[in-house]
């Protein structure tokens, strides 16, 4: 049976009746990646990638799962998203990931993926006709959780490669559900395209700076 725009849009449907109020506390979970604007330290990276793990396996084992009880190829989906959960509490653990925002392109492209997660996504979903009960309404939803997800890593001075593997790979697959109707995903495919390049260059630019480093 073929996957349609319809079934999706229900599915959400369901499932934003299943999780009412809980998009509130997705909202304040979401806004934790802005705290290095403010604050930085051990701690806060801790929190940041804590709140990025709960996200990921939230959404693998919950609303992944469940979707995949009644469609069997979306127990793919379910387990990339509890894999990437589990990265991010390892990163958390080893305090992997160090978010600093140095006010530069990278940080305000972070910052506009973090804005279109939280704000544009299910914006543009009102625009097209994908109303209440059926949209996409908090980063509790695989899409805008990955661009908060890019967002964040955009943020981070360090970060480790296999971290951002799974997050771009799924907003490449944004295409698809662009094809299918889901018009706000065009701006997580752009976010796949321009994640993709803006991490490959700051890799580039520690690398040499590294390289520079005179050795004893």
């Amino acid at each position: 049976m073929p996957f349609t725009i319809g079934m999706l849009l229900d599915y959400f449907a369901l499932y934003n009746e299943r999780m009412w109020p809980l998009h509130v506390l997705g909202y304040l979970l979401g806004l934790l990646v802005l705290v290095p604007l403010f604050r930085r330290g051990r701690d806060w990276n801790r929190a940041v990638t804590g709140m990025l793990a709960f996200l990921w396996l939230w959404i693998g084992l919950v609303f992944w799962r469940e979707a995949a009880a009644n469609m069997a190829m979306l127990y793919g989906p379910t387990i990339l998203f509890a894999a990437q959960g589990v990265l991010f509490l390892v990163a958390a653990a080893r305090d992997n990931v160090a978010y600093e925002p140095a006010g530069d392109a990278r940080t305000i492209t972070g910052l506009a993926f973090i804005a279109y997660a939280l704000v544009g996504y299910p914006l543009v979903g009102l625009l097209v006709g994908h109303v209440y009960p059926q949209t996409a309404l908090s980063p509790l939803f695989p899409c805008p959780a990955t661009l908060l997800t890019l967002g964040a890593l955009l943020l981070a001075r360090r970060v480790s490669w296999h971290l951002t593997i799974i997050p771009i790979s799924w907003a490449l697959s944004g295409a698809l559900w662009f094809y299918l109707g889901m018009v706000e995903d065009a701006g997580l495919v752009i976010a796949g395209v321009v994640g993709i390049v803006m991490l490959v260059g700051r890799a580039r630019v520690a690398q040499h700076a590294t390289s520079a480093v005179p050795q004893p």
